[in-house]
């Protein structure tokens, strides 16, 4: 059996481990390390147009595997991991700050995490239950201060101004992208 090279660790940012459900692999790492595995005969424009499966041996042993789908996105101009990265993250409980290292032997890849320093594991996320409205008014200590309300607009709570402060009109508008 041959001896593991460590490759390179990553810190996973909030983003690589939220709900876009990718981890961004800094690029030089995925070219110096992932390219010549998946195309050693060709260049780096092939690999960046076909979205590769790269499999993972856990490091911790216990024969899991793990299998993420490697792209380059031109539009960012970056190497991400997608399909099967998600998992990875809810069975291990990845919170931002906490380093993926990844290994290989030969041709074998292997994957680990550590924790960061003096951090707990987090608990299992609370469902989401999605709300509109009002929220629970909060009321400050002083009895001469007024009582605040706030909005949830797409999950952020938004303080609604009281009736001395002009009113702020957002215009919000989308663009679809075609």
């Amino acid at each position: 059996m041959r001896r593991r090279e460590h490759m390179f660790d990553k810190v996973v940012t909030p983003s690589d481990v939220g709900k876009l459900n990718r981890l961004v692999v800094p690029k030089h790492f995925a070219e110096r390390h992932f390219l010549p595995q998946l195309l050693p005969a060709a260049g780096l424009a092939a690999a960046r147009l076909a979205g590769a499966v790269l499999r993972f041996e856990d490091s911790r042993g216990g024969g899991r595997a793990w299998a993420f789908r490697f792209s380059y996105w031109s539009s960012s101009q970056s190497y991400v991991m997608t399909k099967g990265w998600s998992a990875f993250v809810r069975d291990r409980r990845l919170a931002a700050g906490d380093t993926v290292s990844f290994c290989r032997a030969g041709a074998r890849l292997f994957i680990d995490c550590r924790r960061r320093r003096g951090i707990p594991p987090p608990a299992a996320p609370k469902p989401f239950v999605p709300f509109m409205g009002l929220v629970a008014t909060a009321q400050r200590t002083t009895s001469d201060e007024a009582r605040r309300q706030f909005v949830r607009l797409f999950g952020v709570d938004l303080e609604v101004a009281g009736a001395d402060e002009p009113p702020v009109l957002l215009d919000l508008q989308l663009a679809l992208m075609r």
